[in-house]
């Protein structure tokens, strides 16, 4: 179905960026100028998740790069779910920065990539090719450098020349495969169940394989490929972490299912023989990440870490290529953006109204600021996987999925992740409620600004609605459920 609205979606957060970089206007104006189009880029990923649900798939022609491609917008049911998740969470981010971010030179800078990053994320999320997803993918990845280093501390700078040589080197890998994909086939248009032919050269299909796998799982941060994250979450801005955490690094987990289901689809996957490789490097990244979350004081760091263990159980659902556990894993990944967005916004939180960014400093923050501690604690409670939380859903999903195809270990590896997530988020919990208070720096005692506090409150809200209501329709499950049925012939 043609449709302008994918590139309306796309183009909207532009808007902010010419405000704050080119006009004149009032610091007032600018800031209706950054919330508007947000709230209407919002507006119409819903429109478009509305669209997908009865049946449709907007599609966007944009611009011939080559004789025989063109950058192509097209939205089918992951695509749509993980643009509205892009545009729910940019917008609390948004409102959440303007109480964080300091007035001054580096303001205007911050909100113009912050939006410039949107634009390139809701890209990804509705490319229609690869080549399409290649160029939005290597945009944002290169924008968010001024991101991680606005803080222009020297840890800031060394984590900012880490995430740079990271992501350039993945984006050469992804950029290799696609290469090797587009000799083998002659296109690169995502195709439900894949596109590529059984009978390619199995060493050129391997070869394409592992360099989308590796590529992506830099952004990813599958175990090896994750040595960028724990350092950039702690110098970037709060606001800027939750979105990092919650759906740019989640980036790199749908490319590969991407990848696995609209490029190659599962029974070549099979055939290959790599599934199970896989399987082991996602186990590996969910415990790994999760065990050396526990021993972080710094409570940003922490989270870095639990965020490597998350993506790991995205890629964990894909190498099982069953339907059941890929639905539960759209679900997660929807679910986890608005969990570790809580998370890191109550992180910032702490930071701006007392200074404390160290676990064992949240004594009696419990009490200083009861609303920040709460969604802590709900969120925490939801990453786990606590029952009616979305995380207990997304899990629940997940595990069900693994059973269904006599994934044992996988199984074991979900619930030794869930139990290691208690490990390393409920002394934080501890900490802020049961520690002796001690003394704290700052206005420490008094709540953040509401322009801070509401997107959290909403954010760790959403923990309960989408728990308590994930089984109506137009909730995460049923465009999850919808996707599969296209990946897996209705399985």
């Amino acid at each position: 179905m043609s449709s302008w609205w994918p590139g309306v979606a796309v183009a909207l957060p532009l808007v902010g960026v010419a405000a704050v970089s080119f006009g004149r206007l009032t610091e007032r104006w600018r800031i209706a100028a950054l919330v508007v189009p947000a709230v209407a880029a919002l507006a119409v990923a819903l429109l478009i998740v509305g669209d997908v649900l009865a049946g449709r798939t907007p599609e966007l022609f944009v611009l011939r790069m080559t004789p025989t491609l063109w950058l192509v917008l097209r939205v089918d049911a992951p695509g749509a779910l993980y643009g509205a998740t892009v545009a729910a969470l940019g917008l609390l981010a948004l409102v959440y920065s303007f109480g964080y971010v300091q007035r001054g030179p580096r303001w205007s800078r911050y909100f113009a990539f912050l939006m410039a990053s949107f634009t390139c994320t809701m890209g990804v999320a509705y490319a229609g090719n690869l080549l399409t997803f290649l160029i939005f993918y290597e945009a944002f990845s290169v924008l968010t450098y001024a991101l991680v280093v606005h803080e222009q501390t020297p840890e800031a700078i060394r984590a900012g020349a880490k995430y740079i040589a990271y992501i350039l080197v993945g984006g050469s890998l992804v950029l290799a495969g696609i290469l090797l994909t587009y000799f083998l086939a002659g296109d690169l248009t995502f195709v439900a169940g894949g596109f590529l032919a059984a009978d390619a050269a199995r060493g050129q299909l391997l070869a394409a394989f592992w360099c989308f796998v590796v590529g992506f799982g830099v952004k990813a941060a599958l175990v090896p490929l994750h040595g960028w994250v724990p350092d950039a979450h702690p110098a970037a801005p709060a606001p800027f972490s939750a979105v990092l955490s919650g759906v740019m690094v989640a980036a790199g987990a749908f490319g590969i299912m991407r990848v696995a289901l609209d490029v190659y689809g599962a029974p070549l996957v099979r055939a290959l023989g790599v599934a199970p490789w896989l399987t082991v490097i996602a186990s590996v990244t969910v415990l790994l990440g999760a065990l050396l979350a526990i021993g972080q004081d710094d409570l940003k760091r922490r989270l870095a870490y639990s965020t490597i263990s998350q993506m790991g159980y995205l890629t964990l659902a894909v190498s099982l290529l069953g339907s059941g556990v890929m639905a539960g894993a759209l679900v997660h990944l929807v679910h986890h953006a608005f969990l570790k967005g809580t998370l890191f916004f109550c992180a910032g939180l702490w930071i701006h109204s007392s200074g404390v960014r160290r676990v064992r400093d949240l004594r009696g923050m419990g009490a200083r600021m009861p609303l920040t501690a709460a969604a802590f604690t709900l969120a925490a409670l939801g990453m786990i996987g606590v029952p009616p939380l979305s995380g207990f859903v997304s899990k629940w999903w997940l595990g069900v999925g693994m059973l269904q195809v006599d994934a044992a270990i996988g199984l074991a590896v979900l619930l030794a992740g869930a139990l290691l997530a208690a490990a390393y988020l409920l002394p934080v919990v501890y900490a802020a409620y049961f520690a002796p208070a001690g003394p704290i720096a700052g206005h420490a005692g008094r709540e953040a600004p509401a322009t801070m506090l509401a997107p959290t409150l909403v954010a760790a809200a959403l923990t309960i609605v989408f728990g308590l209501g994930s089984h109506y329709g137009g909730f995460p499950l049923q465009l999850a459920q919808a996707a599969v049925a296209a990946w897996f012939g209705g399985g």
